[in-house]
């Protein structure tokens, strides 16, 4: 087996999806009819019907490595200022950026506590923690969708950026980074990401695959490790096919999808602040509904988009128009 590291940080400017095949396109255009045209049984609430087949996780070091060669010189300078790296779901990117972090002892910064998200208390947040190299390791919990939720990140970012709270890395999520980009007017520098993932970075994640079956499933998935390794398991497992999105699907179900991948997952009572015009029982029907569809689940108190789900996910939002990430 080849020693070779096939993780590599790139601009986000560079990024480019792996092209895909003709049988791959047309398997994506089978997916979207379906999840425009749903049938009825698709859909399922039996209790007995079995999980989805757990997908393993890959060795985080060699993306870490790739961070060393692309950020070592910046951080050994230790120059006071910030680099941005873009997350997809389900990639991985947070947690290696967690393994880089610790490698060099850079503390991880605790997200704003919601009275100092209210009153944009930047001072109190900052000085509870005050280091001279540190991570964020999402940005999500930094903002929330709603008219004054924006404050804090408008008042912390400029911080960032001049170098006022030393060196730092920030892990953004692909969704929040694209909000962002369209809600505040001024560009992020430094921006970078992980170059998506060929069939070199399948196979060294542990994907026994031929080459033309691994090129298939980085297209599918958009170059994402963790989607790839997630959507593999599901072909190796005859039971199941991904999910579909229920029919009847319309503006409410869209914006609690929306609002839950542009924060990487909510908890009900938070969600329900961030959509005040969805009424409480309708809301507690929408996550339900989309719980039995197996488009999102529930653990340690937060709504999630599920792995499974969010091909069928991305793409009905994509269909009805809402800003989607660029991955």
């Amino acid at each position: 087996m080849s020693s070779e590291n096939n993780w590599c940080v790139i601009r986000l400017a560079e990024f480019e999806r792996p092209d895909a095949p003709a049988s791959t396109r047309l398997q994506q255009l089978f997916q979207h009819i379906r999840n425009l045209f749903p049938k009825a049984d698709e859909t399922s609430d039996d209790e007995e019907q079995s999980d989805f087949p757990g997908y393993r996780e890959f060795d985080l070091k060699p993306g870490a490595d790739a961070l060393d060669a692309a950020f070592d010189e910046w951080r050994s300078e230790s120059e006071p200022g910030i680099k941005f790296l873009i997350s997809p779901p389900f990639s991985g990117t947070a947690a290696i950026a967690r393994e880089w972090a610790q490698r060099h002892n850079w503390n991880q910064l605790t997200p704003p506590a919601e009275e100092q998200l209210n009153s944009v208390d930047v001072d109190s947040w900052w000085q509870a923690q005050s280091t001279e190299q540190w991570l964020i390791d999402d940005l999500a919990n930094y903002w929330q969708r709603r008219t004054d939720g924006m404050a804090f990140v408008r008042t912390l970012l400029p911080k960032l950026m001049r170098g006022e709270l030393g060196q730092g890395l920030v892990v953004c999520d692909s969704w929040s980074f694209a909000f962002l980009q369209r809600a505040w007017p001024v560009n992020l520098p430094n921006v970078y990401c992980f170059a998506a993932a060929e069939e070199a970075l399948l196979h060294q994640v542990g994907i026994r695959a031929e080459d033309k079956q691994l090129k298939a499933l980085a297209a599918r998935a958009f170059g994402n490790v963790g989607l790839a390794l997630a959507l593999w398991a599901v072909q190796q497992d005859e039971g199941h096919d991904l999910p579909s999105m229920p029919p009847d699907c319309g503006d409410e179900t869209a914006f609690v999808l929306y609002t839950l991948l542009l924060h990487m997952g909510l908890s009900g009572e938070t969600l329900q602040r961030l959509l005040p015009t969805v009424a409480a029982d309708q809301l507690d029907v929408q996550l339900l509904q989309l719980q039995q569809a197996r488009l999102i689940h529930y653990d340690d108190n937060q709504w999630h988009v599920t792995v499974y789900g969010y091909l069928a996910v991305r793409d009905f939002l994509k269909s009805r128009g809402f800003y989607v990430d660029a991955f």
